[in-house]
């Protein structure tokens, strides 16, 4: 939540997958809560493709691979309906 401290550990970790991700989802924020606002630009940096999905433009926006306007739950209800159609 906005004002909490993170727990070290658990950003340690965020930091970590971040930096393996092959793709990294950055849903539904105004991306301008540090130090977590870094972690799709660390992924970005590390080779991942960045996908936004937010139903408004956001700092992120212009490094993202992909901004997708959408809001988050229909967003992956239409990607798991393509995932189901695909038989993945």
């Amino acid at each position: 939540m906005f004002g909490e401290m993170l727990e070290e550990e658990v950003f340690a970790a965020a930091e970590v997958c971040s930096l393996e991700a092959d793709v990294f989802f950055c849903v539904g924020t105004s991306f301008s809560v540090q130090p977590a606002a870094r972690l799709p630009l660390w992924a970005k940096s590390a080779g991942a493709v960045v996908v936004e999905v937010n139903p408004q433009p956001t700092p992120l926006s212009d490094a993202a691979d992909y901004s997708i306007r959408s809001g988050a739950s229909q967003f992956f209800a239409a990607l798991c309906a393509t995932l189901e159609a695909a038989d993945c």
